[in-house]
């Protein structure tokens, strides 16, 4: 009794709730402890180190392999399953020149390489469909269609009430809006300009089906609207230019007529369409209807005929697919059941992943561009026995490329044109071939497939367009054989007169400068054209190139040429500068899929490619991308190409001479920094007074010298 009375008191000792000074509550704890188990003092848990997962797997093995439900908690070995995709290239042989994996002296670009050639490797996954929600589970059942949404009269009752512009849009009817100019109604009093009135239309469909096309004052269709036009009434709607451009007329049937003009002939276009269409379906509703009522008064007509004696024959079929009917219908509905869920309609039960493609190169808008002719007013016949057609008195070189104002930066590489006639090239001394385009050491495997003829005048090439915008321009550089300053070659072409004597004489000296200095070339002139409508890359093909503008020798550089075309679109400060008199013929158009004979920039030839000498070879531009993520891609061809542009040649220090004038520069890659060093092997090089660009192989270390 006593120790029973003990342990109560101490239980009701320990459910009081006391507050007790930290110290006073620790020796009372440790008192306590001492008075109820006098025995010694319990160690301290050892620690316990968490369990090696592989130990565990090796050890419990024979466990694992025996259980039943293993292939439920383990990943299939069986999931994994590769393919490989033949790599399908447009052009004719590979990008990657010949023996350059063997010769290349680093691994990194051994594999880099690889990845030019080597086919694609397709990982797919066997039991894909099996890895998402049970919704979501492979069926052999059809899924069927989300559920109707039903609709009914009550609920059609309180939606009345909505303006009649969101009741046309609920209802999918045709909509439009915008500015128009509205002539005089009143048929009595003649139209003219200053009667029309400019108004917001809103083009809307009501709860009947109807359109009504009200006008207001400004973009508030909130209000009431200042008069409406029923369409309904309306016969037909034809252009009427006779008072106002752009504009058009809406007849209705009493014969009265409304005039309507738009800002532009594109939106009085689209107004006519949208309207037309309008009246077509109001028609085909019409026909319907009266197509309706006949057809019902037919079968009324019949019912009342045969009611007596077909009834009994067609009975027992009658019950037997009304019977059928309603089974199929039942086994549908019980199906459908479970798609009341609305977790499951908001599933999409299509593929969760898109299939995979490989990598291809992405280009902008492309444009084809077509040199045709460059002519001056100065010409004549250069031949020794004036035998032959009239040309121009002197060769002269075409560079075509893309500028862009709106970022200020050039967007192409350089394309090169040689339009002169047969017998002017003749007065050019024989050129050295690593000077001559297209010509040069070029890879074994397409010396069978390019022909040296074919690639030594080009006449067209394909740009290449990221971000089309209007702000794009088209600009030539005319250049012609050096010949002491810009001012002097360029007087003789700015006279208006034609002198055969002026002619004769500039030939006479074109005729021995081409002999002495026929490698090195001088700028002449230069003229420019845009390129785009707007931003959707729509081609302004009636735009011509501007004057040839005598080139300033102060202003030869590529920010000197983008300060030119912010103001090009200035006639008061374009009419400053001198102009040469000539005619430059260039056109632009649209590049089909299935263009033939066109090379890329390093002249590999792309499909279809006809081996011929006497086709024209068309050539790729290659563009500048700009840096931006958007516009990043992975580089699925082999192009190593080098852009080189001296700026300046610092000739101060220099004591030879105390003036110098007309300087070339020549730049070399070397294959290394030693004295014996050789030029580096290129694949193919086209040197132009200050602009080199060339393509080596990957196993070199190029130095600029």
């Amino acid at each position: 009794m006593q120790a029973d009375k003990c342990r109560t008191s101490s239980r009701s000792v320990k459910k009081e709730l006391v507050i007790e000074p930290p110290l006073q509550r620790k020796d009372a704890t440790q008192g306590e402890v001492e008075a109820e188990s006098p025995g010694p003092v319990l160690a301290k848990p050892k620690l316990i180190e968490p369990l090696d997962y592989e130990n565990v797997i090796v050890q419990k093995k024979t466990q694992i392999l025996n259980d039943c439900l293993r292939e439920m908690l383990l990943f299939p070995y069986d999931d994994f399953q590769t393919a490989i995709l033949r790599r399908q290239g447009r052009y004719r042989c590979s990008t990657v020149p010949t023996n350059a994996q063997e010769e290349a002296q680093s691994l990194f670009v051994t594999e880099c390489i690889k990845t030019y050639n080597s086919d694609w490797h397709l990982v797919n996954y066997k039991y894909e469909d099996y890895s998402g929600e049970f919704r979501q589970l492979p069926n052999k059942v059809a899924k069927l269609d989300k559920l109707p949404v039903h609709v009914y009269e009550v609920d059609e009752e309180v939606d009345k009430d909505e303006d009649a512009a969101s009741l046309g849009s609920q209802k999918g009817g045709i909509t439009k809006h915008g500015w128009l100019y509205k002539g005089n109604m009143n048929s009595a009093i003649s139209v003219t300009m200053r009667s029309f009135k400019r108004r917001f239309f809103h083009l809307i469909q009501l709860g009947d089906g109807s359109y009504n096309l009200n006008f207001y004052k400004d973009e508030k269709i909130s209000k009431e609207p200042k008069g409406s036009i029923f369409l309904d009434s309306c016969m037909g709607v034809v252009q009427n230019n006779k008072v106002r451009r752009f504009a058009f007329e809406l007849k209705m049937q009493d014969k009265s007529s409304y005039l309507l003009a738009a800002d532009s002939e594109v939106e009085m276009e689209e107004w006519i369409t949208t309207l037309n269409k309008i009246l077509q379906l109001n028609f085909e509703a019409a026909m319907q209807e009266k197509r309706n009522g006949d057809s019902h008064e037919d079968d009324e007509q019949s019912k009342l005929e045969g009611s007596g004696s077909g009834l009994d024959s067609y009975l027992p079929e009658l019950v037997k697919s009304t019977r059928e009917a309603e089974i199929k219908l039942k086994s549908e509905s019980r199906v459908k059941l479970f798609y009341l869920d609305p977790d499951a309609q908001k599933l999409d039960f299509s593929s969760a992943e898109p299939e995979v493609k490989p990598f291809e190169e992405k280009f902008g808008k492309r444009i084809l561009v077509k040199c045709n002719d460059l002519s001056f007013n100065l010409q004549c016949c250069v031949a020794e026995n004036e035998e032959g057609p009239t040309t121009n008195v002197e060769p002269f070189f075409v560079t075509l490329s893309l500028f862009d104002i709106k970022y200020n930066r050039k967007i192409s590489a350089d394309f090169h044109v040689d339009l002169n006639h047969f017998s002017v090239r003749q007065m050019l001394a024989s050129t050295s071939p690593a000077l001559m385009n297209g010509s040069g050491q070029s890879s074994p495997a397409l010396q069978d497939i390019l022909h040296e003829a074919a690639m030594q005048y080009p006449k067209q090439g394909i740009f290449s367009v990221t971000c089309p915008h209007p702000d794009i321009f088209l600009v030539a550089r005319i250049e012609k054989v050096l010949q002491g300053s810009i001012t002097h070659g360029a007087e003789p072409y700015m006279k208006s007169s034609d002198s055969s004597k002026v002619a004769q004489k500039v030939l006479k000296n074109a005729k021995q400068a081409c002999q002495r200095l026929g490698q090195y070339r001088m700028p002449f002139a230069w003229a420019a054209r845009t390129l785009f409508k707007d931003t959707s890359g729509n081609l302004d093909k009636n735009a011509r190139f501007s004057a040839l503008y005598k080139q300033d020798s102060n202003k030869l550089s590529n920010d000197d040429m983008l300060k030119l075309l912010a103001d090009f679109r200035k006639p008061e400060k374009m009419a400053k500068l001198p102009v040469i008199l000539g005619n430059l013929d260039i056109t632009i158009d649209n590049v089909s899929s299935d263009f033939p004979n066109y090379v890329n920039s390093s002249y590999i030839p792309i499909k279809p490619f006809e081996t011929c000498a006497k086709t024209p070879v068309t050539f790729e531009v290659e563009e500048f991308v700009p840096c931006i993520p958007k516009h990043t891609q992975p580089y699925t061809i082999y192009n190593n190409h080098l852009y080189v542009y001296p700026k300046y040649l610092k000739y101060d220090s220099q004591k030879s001479f105390a003036k110098a004038r007309n300087i070339a520069i020549c730049i070399e890659f070397k294959d290394s920094d030693e004295e014996d060093s050789q030029p580096l092997k290129t694949w193919w090089a086209v040197v132009h007074k200050k602009r080199l660009c060339c393509s080596f192989t990957p196993s070199s270390k190029p130095r600029i010298l």
